[in-house]
């Protein structure tokens, strides 16, 4: 059984079963999955026979890490069996590293909409505390240890921060925002990249028959970042019929008359100085909305070119005005200068 601390607040785990708990959720341990407890918050959860299959395929990494649970349980010995597995699962249950939990679904019933049995869930999404608590390998078990709780804090603080400074992005510095918008850009052609190039060549070794990926679990929800890249890549010979065949042939003429056709239409220079600007151009325009005040399009700090024409602009239309006011004067210079003969009949009066 754990133990409470002096401060009653941490549970003070076995030291004798606890390496054992650790080794089967580390990294190369078992695979664990997230589920509802009923009445409760979400639980992690491991599968028993996935706990037997690990216990009889790692006696080594046994035998370095786990020697006192082994000496405690088996004599020294190492898993040999489903009976010896169980004596290990219970005892990790009866020290409340982990408890075994039942499929518990919304409905009860265990048949089908049209009548057949229900098979039963290899990953069930619902569980419940199951009365008969001894281990066997076939069940389900819900993970209560809880290992570096210091790591966890650490990680948690870096989460808040992260997003302390996500909110205060407004304020930050120039180059901090310009230098966070090229890692963007850089980090998404990386990305779009690798997945063009592997749909490029997973379509290559289609075409000939084979289904060749690289990093098959890129896109995967349900693997971690590491878990990602793992493995590098994955070779399957594709088993298809004569119809598939004249589709991948098919598609391999296709694909041959539109490079021909690319190639006599574009060149390789024409294509790499079109790439090439359009990524100048999309680093250049977050650069001017990121230099841009709030609310406006308008730059912040306009250039020293950009003064230089305005007051060019400013001088011309000043000289404009001043012309145009130097001829209204002349206009009316000239009215009123007129010959005195031409104002002595215009103002002569008539008899």
């Amino acid at each position: 059984m754990f133990r409470k601390g002096k401060n009653d607040k941490e549970p003070e785990w076995d030291p004798t079963f606890e390496p054992l708990m650790k080794v089967i959720l580390g990294k190369k341990g078992i695979k664990t999955k997230s589920a509802s407890e009923v009445g409760k918050k979400k639980v992690d959860y491991f599968r028993g026979k996935d706990f037997k299959k690990f216990l009889l395929e790692n006696d080594t990494i046994l035998n370095k890490k786990c020697t006192k649970a082994l000496e405690e349980t088996l004599e020294g010995a190492v898993p040999e069996n489903d009976r010896d597995c169980e004596r290990l699962g219970n005892e990790l249950i009866q020290r409340n590293f982990c408890y075994k939990a039942m499929y518990k679904p919304l409905n009860a019933t265990s048949k089908s909409d049209d009548g057949s049995e229900k098979k039963p869930k290899k990953w069930p999404d619902r569980l419940g505390r199951a009365p008969n608590q001894s281990f066997d390998c076939e069940g389900f078990y819900v993970v209560t240890y809880e290992s570096g709780t210091g790591l966890q804090h650490f990680l948690l603080a870096l989460i808040i921060a992260g997003v302390l400074l996500a909110c205060m992005f407004p304020v930050w510095p120039m180059w901090a925002k310009v230098g966070v918008w090229y890692l963007s850009v850089i980090f998404l052609t990386l990305y779009f990249g690798v997945l063009i190039l592997r749909m490029l060549i997973f379509t290559m070794f289609w075409i000939v028959g084979f289904d060749f990926w690289i990093f098959p679990n890129l896109n995967d929800e349900y693997c971690g970042f590491l878990d990602s890249f793992q493995p590098i890549y994955s070779w399957e010979k594709r088993k298809d019929d004569a119809l598939m065949l004249l589709v991948r042939f098919a598609s391999l003429g296709i694909a041959a008359v539109a490079m021909q056709q690319i190639a006599e239409t574009t060149s390789f220079e024409d294509v790499q100085d079109l790439v090439t600007s359009s990524y100048a151009d999309v680093l250049a325009w977050g650069v001017d909305k990121l230099t841009a005040l709030p609310g406006s399009e308008k730059q912040a700090l306009p250039s020293v070119e950009e003064l230089q024409k305005e007051k060019d602009m400013e001088e011309n239309e000043t000289n404009v005005t001043a012309d145009m006011a130097d001829e209204d004067d002349d206009v009316d210079e000239s009215k009123g200068t007129q010959p005195e003969s031409a104002q002595e009949s215009t103002s002569k009066p008539e008899v």
